[in-house]
């Protein structure tokens, strides 16, 4: 009965029957894992659902208009808009040399408001301004005065 059959033919033969059996075995425990390789997803009973007739007819009404306008500019917050300009400020008041003129400092200065003209007609205006004077005293002490900032908001 051996010498019926060769080594060959009976290694094909148990590795025929272990890859029938571990086939058998995925396809048996690991259905859906192994479609959802392919890209064939389970649809559960729970997610399909007939909608109602007021979800219909809901999803037939149009869309309010008021919710693609702008919103008001009291509803904006500015807060991380002025600490932007204030960081700004402090960053070009660190780099600039110890020996700077007013008018050049104005100019900078000017340049700088002007990549913020959001700022020009919040209603802190006066504290921003504030705000201005005080970084630049703390470098410069008493080379601008509160007049001089109002002209950099022109």
């Amino acid at each position: 009965m051996f010498s019926s059959i060769t080594w060959g033919q009976y290694l094909i033969g148990i590795a025929l029957l272990l890859l029938f059996y571990y086939v058998f075995v995925a396809f048996k425990y690991y259905k859906w894992e192994i479609l959802g390789v392919i890209g064939i997803k389970k649809i559960d009973g729970s997610s399909v659902a007939i909608p109602s007739m007021a979800e219909f007819k809901s999803s037939m009404e149009g869309e309010k208009h008021e919710k693609y306008l702008p919103k008001n500019e009291q509803a904006v917050d500015i807060s991380p808009l002025i600490q932007s300009f204030r960081d700004e400020i402090k960053g070009y008041l660190q780099d600039a040399v110890p020996w700077i003129e007013k008018q050049d400092l104005l100019d900078a200065l000017k340049s700088i408001t002007s990549k913020y003209p959001a700022l020009k007609t919040a209603d802190c205006l006066t504290e921003i301004s504030t705000i201005i004077l005080f970084e630049v005293n703390n470098t410069y002490p008493d080379i601008i005065e509160p007049n001089d900032i109002e002209n950099l908001w022109q």
